[in-house]
């Protein structure tokens, strides 16, 4: 009957009806839902499942171990809308603080949806494609391979050391090994490699020559420097990180490399510019490169950067303030 209806009046009904309503109109109408509210009584109704979900996903990391839940914990509350909208009033900043969007008046819900809505959606799809692109073009190369096998096999000690040494356990109970501190500091570990592996080579090209006579500070040439730099550099972290060494890591590091320049010298080659010559444009881009041995040296420079003070920091941490597992 409610599916008739163009639209329906629910009357002093509670929080938790009202999320249900929305949950039984998404579950039968197979709807993308909006739910807009004013006040503390609205918020089960205006938070959406996806803000529940990344939320949920976060604290799961932060404390890996499952706490019970309790009547105020966010398990409690039902999400049901897709996008939750919360008007500024005198109700209360309780349904704001719980919305996905937030605005004064409620004639501008219209705009809201017909306009930045729109738009918003559109350049949310258009990144979230190009985000995916980018990362398997980029990185799928190396991600299949190292940091996979680190995930699957990588071992610090040996199974007989872990049984004897029952205290080996402790960080894991105590979460020393994944938290903020070292969340940040892989933040800014990554960034300060960015950083390094761009304006190193960018430093390096400012002004130089090659051995014909011509400067190699292109564009393309200097693309094929940084991304060699990167797979070099992140491989090469791979292998400090990894405690446990089979002949099944050692071919994915080096596998990966291989692959890599596999790859950039094809994508380079002009055979592939005759099959696709509007999308393949650089022909000889890498291989012109790297015959200059500056741009290797400029390479070898710019890895050895990226992870010198990786290994500095590992090497006072192993002699200094070594862990349970080192000592």
């Amino acid at each position: 009957m409610a599916c008739e209806c163009e639209a329906v009046i629910c009357c002093r009904v509670t929080p938790k009806q009202k999320a249900n309503v929305v949950s039984l109109v998404k579950k039968y109408k197979k709807a993308v839902t909006l739910s807009i509210g004013d006040g503390a009584n609205d918020v089960n109704m205006i938070k959406s499942k996806e803000a529940n979900y990344l939320l949920e996903l976060f604290l799961l990391f932060i404390c890996p171990i499952p706490k019970q839940t309790h009547p105020g914990s966010l398990s409690s509350v039902p999400p049901a809308a897709d996008i939750g909208v919360g008007i500024s009033g005198q109700e209360g900043m309780q349904a704001v603080m719980s919305s996905d969007y937030a605005f004064a008046q409620f004639r501008y819900l219209q705009r809201l949806l017909l306009v930045h809505g729109r738009w918003s959606y559109i350049r949310m799809c258009k990144f979230l494609r190009f985000f995916f692109f980018k990362n398997f073009a980029f990185t799928l190369v190396h991600f299949c391979l190292p940091v996979l096998l680190v995930g699957l096999l990588d071992q610090d000690l040996n199974d007989r050391l872990s049984l004897k040494f029952p205290k080996l356990y402790l960080p894991g109970q105590q979460g020393t090994l994944f938290n903020y501190k070292n969340f940040f500091i892989s933040l800014f570990h990554g960034i300060f490699v960015s950083l390094v592996i761009f304006f190193i080579p960018y430093g390096a090209f400012l002004q130089t020559m090659g051995q014909d006579g011509e400067a190699p500070s292109d564009y393309q040439s200097l693309a094929v420097v940084t991304a060699s730099s990167l797979v070099f550099t992140v491989n090469l972290q791979i292998s400090l990180d990894t405690s446990y060494w089979t002949f099944v890591s050692c071919f994915a590091v080096l596998g990966s490399i291989a692959i890599y320049f596999g790859v950039m010298f094809d994508i380079h080659s002009a055979g592939i510019h005759v099959i696709f010559p509007s999308v393949f444009t650089f022909t000889g881009a890498a291989s012109n490169a790297l015959r200059q041995p500056y741009l290797w040296l400029t390479i070898i420079l710019t890895v050895g950067l990226s992870l010198l003070p990786i290994v500095c920091i590992q090497f006072l941490h192993k002699t200094i303030w070594p862990s349970v597992g080192d000592k």
